[in-house]
């Protein structure tokens, strides 16, 4: 394999690591933003609201109360 490959496996795996993190975040706070959770992880809210949108997608987080303002929506484990 080549290097390019590796550096696009590694920059892959990173963004599951983030994934999980967000994940781990909001399961211990329910109801939390993506502003709330990027501030308390000190990751850009742009990386945060990419993986809430993941995870939201995949079904593994559900937003608790939606709102116009994609920043104001808040976030819980999906059931």
């Amino acid at each position: 394999m080549c290097s390019a490959g590796l550096f696009a496996e590694d920059l892959l795996q990173d963004g599951y690591r983030r994934d999980r993190v967000v994940l781990a975040y909001v399961a211990t706070h329910p109801g939390a933003t993506a502003q709330q959770t990027a501030r308390a992880l000190e990751i850009s809210e742009n990386v945060v609201a990419r993986c809430l949108s993941r995870l939201t997608d995949d079904g593994l987080v559900a937003v608790s109360e939606e709102d116009s303002d994609a920043g104001l929506r808040s976030y819980r484990l999906a059931e």
